[in-house]
C-alpha cells in the first residue's frame, strides 16, 4: 500500500459510539487501536453478510441491464442497508455530517492492509471502511464487545472446550496484584443485563477453590495450559447461582438471605428493574411479603440499598447486625448538628 496513513470519514453519530465503546471497554485513548481491531476482527462477517445482500440485489435486476451499472447500484444500496441503523438516530438537519479520522497501518499489519486492498471497485476506501463499521455498531454492546476481544475470546472457547487450565494476564490497577494468574476457566457468560461478557472461572486462594468472574475486556492475555481443570459439585452450584442473580458477583458461600417487605417495599421490587436485580428464590411468598434470596453479599449489599428502609432482614443474623451498625452510623452522623 502506498499511503500507509489511511483517512476516512465516518458519520459523526457513529464516531460517537465509537468512543463510547472505546470508554465501555476500557481501552487505549488511542482511538485507531480500536478501529482497526474492528475492521480485522469484524469484516470476514461483514463481508459474508454483506456479499449475501449484494447477491441478492444483483439476482433481482433484469440480465438485459448493463453490469457496470448493476455491480454499481448493488453497492450503493448495500452500503445504505448498513448505514440505516445510523442514519434513523440522526437529526435531519445533521444528516450528512461526517467526522474525518485516521489511522496508520504498521508494517507488521498485513491482515489490515490485506482487507483494506479487498475494497469494492465500486465503492470508495473511505465508504468501505465506514461499512464495516456502521455494520458492526448494528450489533448489541455485548456482541460488539465479542468482536473487539475476538482473539482472547477464541483462547478462553478453546481451553473450556478442551477442559484445559488458563494462565491470564488481567488489567488491573491495582497495587500488590500478581500480573499473571492460573485459572480454570467455565464458561463465557453474558449479564443478565445483556451488557458485558464475563469468564466464569475458578481458582485457588489460600490453598481452598473459589469461583471468580472477570470482564472480558479486562483479560490482557490469555494463555492455555496443558493441565486438566476439575470442578466439585459445590463449585458447579456456586457458579449455577451466579449465572442465576447475576454473573458479575462472585459467590462462594451457601448463605440465604430471607427479608420481609414492605407493601411499598414490595412494589418496587416487582414493578422497577433495576441493573443487577437479584432473582427470588421460588419459596419466596408474595402475600406475607417474605423473600428469600440467594445470591452473594456484595450483590444483596449493593441491590438492596435501595430498601433499606421497605425491608426487613430476618436472616442471617449477621447482616442484621451489619445493618443495624449501619444505621446506628448514619444516626450519629446526621444527630450531632441537630
Amino acid at each position: 500500500m502506498e499511503n500507509n496513513e489511511i483517512t476516512f470519514y465516518l458519520d459523526s453519530i457513529a464516531h460517537a459510539k465509537i468512543k463510547n465503546d472505546q470508554e465501555s471497554f476500557h481501552m487505549s485513548p488511542t482511538e485507531s487501536i480500536l478501529i482497526k481491531r474492528i475492521i480485522v476482527n469484524y469484516y470476514p462477517k461483514c463481508n459474508e453478510e454483506m456479499k449475501k445482500l449484494y447477491d441478492k440485489i444483483k439476482s433481482l435486476m433484469t440480465v438485459k441491464m448493463n453490469q457496470t451499472f448493476i455491480g454499481k447500484m448493488s453497492w450503493h444500496i448495500t452500503q445504505y442497508m448498513a448505514e440505516k441503523s445510523i442514519n434513523k438516530s440522526v437529526v435531519k438537519k445533521n444528516k450528512h455530517k461526517k467526522d474525518k479520522l485516521h489511522f496508520r497501518i504498521n508494517n507488521n499489519e498485513l491482515e489490515l492492509e490485506l482487507i483494506l486492498s479487498r475494497c469494492p471497485t465500486d465503492a470508495s476506501r473511505s465508504e468501505f471502511i465506514a461499512s464495516i463499521i456502521y455494520s458492526y455498531l448494528d450489533n448489541p454492546q455485548y456482541v460488539r464487545e465479542r468482536i473487539v476481544f475476538k482473539n482472547e475470546l477464541e483462547i478462553l472457547e478453546e481451553a473450556i472446550k478442551e477442559n484445559q487450565l488458563v494462565q491470564i494476564k488481567a488489567k488491573s490497577n491495582r497495587k500488590n496484584k500478581p500480573a499473571f494468574q492460573i485459572i480454570s476457566p467455565k464458561e463465557i457468560c453474558v449479564s443478565n443485563e445483556e451488557i458485558y461478557n464475563y469468564l466464569l472461572f475458578k481458582k485457588s486462594v489460600d490453598g481452598k477453590d473459589e469461583t471468580r468472574s472477570i470482564h472480558l475486556f479486562n483479560i490482557d492475555t490469555a494463555f492455555l495450559l496443558p493441565d486438566n481443570c476439575t470442578f466439585s459439585l459445590e463449585i458447579l452450584n456456586y457458579f449455577k447461582r451466579m449465572k442465576r442473580n447475576g454473573v458479575q458477583f462472585s459467590i462462594n458461600d451457601d448463605t440465604i438471605y430471607k427479608i420481609r417487605f414492605t407493601e411499598d417495599g414490595l412494589k418496587r421490587y416487582n414493578n422497577l428493574n433495576y441493573l443487577e436485580k437479584p432473582v427470588a428464590l421460588e419459596n419466596s411468598d408474595p402475600e406475607t411479603g417474605i423473600y428469600y434470596f440467594d445470591c452473594s453479599e456484595m450483590h444483596f449489599k449493593n441491590y438492596f440499598a435501595h430498601f433499606y428502609d421497605e425491608m426487613e432482614v430476618l436472616e442471617p443474623k449477621e447482616m442484621r447486625e451489619y445493618l443495624l451498625g449501619l444505621g446506628q452510623r448514619m444516626v450519629n452522623m446526621y444527630s450531632k448538628d441537630i
